[in-house]
């Protein structure tokens, strides 16, 4: 006995993997992972110590690189076509524009002018 749902074709419901996608290795992605736990403990100590004016900048190069390592293992650039990089180093030199406004104008507000 045929119900109302056999008469209906189910192949285009299908989402499909491309075909140069894999799935890393679970290897991999533990060691992705204890990479990003040594850096954000890396960035609690930077955090928690007196480097001055320069605890800013060590600050932002520790995000910097966590940034970049779930860029590219975690959000699979690594496997990415031209575009996708393309709109990654977009989104990078924006975020760069970003901060040398905020941080141009955090420098510049202590000076007085009478």
């Amino acid at each position: 006995m045929q119900t109302a749902h056999d008469d209906h074709d189910h192949s285009g419901l299908l989402i499909q993997e491309p075909e140069g996608h894999s799935v890393p290795p679970l290897a991999s992605t533990l060691t992705t992972f204890a990479v990003l736990i040594v850096l954000a403990a890396v960035a609690l100590w930077v955090g928690f110590s007196d480097f001055g004016p320069l605890k800013v900048v060590a600050s932002l190069a520790v995000t910097a690189v966590q940034a970049s390592v779930l860029a590219v293992f975690f959000m699979d650039l690594r496997q990415a076509d031209k575009l996708t990089w393309l709109c990654a180093g977009a989104a990078c030199f924006w975020v760069a524009i970003l901060f040398t406004f905020t941080l141009t104008d955090y420098v510049t507000r202590h000076i007085v002018t009478y």
